[in-house]
């Protein structure tokens, strides 16, 4: 009974959202004709140059990614975590007689792929003129609008430092 409450509730809270998004989807697209802040495109024209690119500025939350940079790397980072759960369900059946915490080891690498994968968040934001604290937006169920930005194409124009949020 427990499980229908909580899938009601998820449901009806998606389904806030989603209202919430459509209400504000006037706001979102209004042209934006300012000159882009962070700086200059990304130079990134293949698909093991985005991975690449990815983690080497794991740390780095300056700067632009284009598309090709974000969706890549989302996408090499979804296969990682697909094959630790894939790996950890593996040892789980192996050791089903005799569990230990090595079973879940392979788990361990979700935590890591966090960090750049906020970074290449950040990045793509700044590619589309918005600032990296619009991400709090995850905090409040903003996912809707979040997804709508990341498939925005990139912002041409070089830096103006004007304000922070827009």
């Amino acid at each position: 009974m427990a499980f229908f409450g909580l899938f009601f509730l998820g449901a009806f809270v998606g389904g806030l959202a989603l209202v919430v998004f459509v209400c504000a989807l006037p706001f979102l697209l209004r042209p934006d004709h300012r000159d882009n802040r962070f700086g200059d495109m990304s130079q990134t024209r293949s698909i093991p140059g985005a991975v690449v690119s990815g983690f080497r500025h794991a740390i780095d939350f300056s700067g632009r990614a284009n598309p090709m940079d974000f969706w890549f790397f989302a996408i090499c980072v979804a296969g990682l975590c697909g094959t630790a759960f894939a790996t950890t369900i593996a040892c789980a059946i192996l050791a089903r007689d005799h569990p230990t915490w090595w079973s879940a080891a392979p788990l361990l690498i979700i935590p890591v792929l966090g960090v750049p994968s906020l970074s290449m968040a950040v990045r793509r934001l700044h590619d589309i003129n918005k600032s990296g604290w619009w991400l709090l937006l995850l905090l409040a169920f903003g996912y809707f609008v979040l997804i709508y930005w990341f498939f925005q194409p990139s912002q041409k124009d070089v830096a103006h430092y004007t304000e922070v949020f827009n």
